[in-house]
């Protein structure tokens, strides 16, 4: 189960640091770099895209899940406290 919406791990790393900035948890946003899936050597093999999509639980069930962006506000709010 995921939240809705869709991000790259930059996206995400990006957006956990503008958070924490806006949190008062960090002075200085870093500089993430974006790298592809050939880049990071692990090894699994790894598809250069997917995600997670929870599409059919909110047709099938009519349940909409919030943002992912919403769950990192409210765990940094948590962070900060």
């Amino acid at each position: 189960l995921t939240a809705s919406g869709q991000t790259s791990w930059h996206g995400f790393a990006e957006a956990i640091f503008a958070e924490a900035l806006a949190a008062g948890v960090l002075a200085k946003v870093p500089t993430v770099e974006a790298i592809s899936s050939s880049e990071y050597p692990t090894p699994a093999r790894r598809p250069s895209w997917s995600v997670l999509d929870n599409r059919r639980l909110q047709q099938d069930f009519g349940i909409e899940l919030p943002e992912w962006q919403d769950g990192l506000k409210r765990v940094m709010g948590q962070i900060k406290n």
